[in-house]
């Protein structure tokens, strides 16, 4: 039989990619917030060798590469949840998916085409200090069923490493719109009393207004992963992509990472979206005046460079009263976001005794 090289990872029997502990042969984990593995099982501190480049790399040249490269992989297989979709790059067999907290995960197949990640943050927050965020973010919801701090439990709290892409471009943008500017006129009036009387109206005036602008976008953050919400996972931004580090594979023993099922170029197009924004306010600050309206615009992007990154969160699903809600956190700032149930007495009665205190107000005015 072939020798096991000590430093390749091997598997645990919860599908979680770990390194061998070089003194007794356990199994080696990440400790969140070092540049270390460590033992638990004989306390042995195993140091990541080594600090690759954080690349980037040229967008089309990427997407032609996509085109012509076989699939790869970290050295693990991937498995699927039958309930929520997820896949996850994992060394082992998984029994939970972390994303959902379904019992039935499969092995998939075919990979497809798959780009490798090469950087990412590594965990800086480690599991005990996400358990209290957890209950932390329970207590202080607002509108929540009364027994839900008690009858919520975390079933299990995962360290998932999703895949992002990020997106740089050199956008130029062609735009046609409408200039408003402000002014005033007199106006008479009677009013309740019989009386005459004069006011200021605001009127606008509208002039055509054409132009280009030129916007820069660095580091544009997709998620390439549909199994949470963008509404939910966009809450955790931002990140500190400055730190940013090579990939190893090292910065990934104990956790899991879920492969990428939003291709490169399909984000691209999300990334687009996430841009309009900055580009609509280029745009009414080109224009000037008081009011702007745009009529048209032609986005040109030029430089596009892109990567491929992996991001920490601690994700749990808890259940109450037979739903499951999903809980994330940032594990590099903490920032918290999550599901949750409401109590529709409480709004019911907050509705209430808001109307009953306005109706008290304008008996009291009526009155005097």
């Amino acid at each position: 039989m072939a020798e096991r090289d000590p430093e390749s990872p091997v598997a645990l029997g919860e599908g979680k990619l770990t390194f061998p502990c070089e003194q007794c042969g356990s199994a080696l984990e990440y400790s969140p917030g070092s540049d270390h593995l460590g033992c638990n099982h004989c306390g042995h501190s195993q140091a990541i060798q080594g600090e690759k480049a954080v690349l980037e790399h040229d967008f089309q040249d990427m997407l032609q590469r996509i085109a012509r490269a076989p699939a790869t992989s970290l050295g693990e297989h991937t498995v699927q949840c039958e309930g929520c979709g997820a896949q996850a790059m994992m060394a082992g067999q998984a029994g939970r998916c972390a994303f959902c907290g379904g019992p039935v995960v499969m092995d998939v197949k075919e990979l497809g085409e798959i780009v490798p990640p090469e950087s990412l943050l590594p965990f800086g927050i480690d599991g005990k200090k996400a358990r209290e965020a957890f209950q932390t973010w329970v207590g202080k919801l607002w509108f929540a069923p009364g027994d839900l701090k008690r009858l919520a439990q975390v079933h299990g709290i995962d360290g998932v490493y999703l895949p992002y892409w990020t997106y740089d471009s050199q956008t130029t943008t062609r735009y046609k719109g409408l200039r408003g500017d402000h002014y005033y006129v007199t106006e008479s009036y009677t009013d309740a009393q019989g009386n005459r009387q004069t006011r200021q109206v605001q009127k606008t005036r509208w002039s055509p207004a054409g132009g280009t602008v030129e916007v820069e976008f660095d580091d544009v953050l997709v998620c390439a992963s549909p199994t949470l919400p963008r509404p939910l996972i966009e809450k955790l931004e931002p990140w500190d992509l400055d730190n940013l580090r090579g990939f190893d594979a090292a910065y990934l023993s104990g956790f899991i990472a879920e492969r990428y099922r939003i291709g490169l170029e399909d984000g691209f197009q999300i990334a687009d979206e996430r841009m309009q924004p900055r580009i609509r306010s280029a745009i009414r600050s080109d224009i000037g005046g008081d009011v702007q309206q745009i009529l048209s615009m032609s986005v040109r992007h030029a430089e596009v460079k892109c990567k491929h990154v992996l991001l920490p969160l601690w994700i749990s699903s808890f259940r109450y009263k037979e739903k499951v809600y999903r809980f994330i956190i940032n594990a590099r700032t903490g920032e918290v976001a999550g599901e949750r149930p409401w109590s529709v007495a409480k709004i019911v009665l907050t509705v209430l005794l808001a109307a009953a205190a306005i109706a008290a107000i304008v008996v009291l005015v009526k009155s005097r």
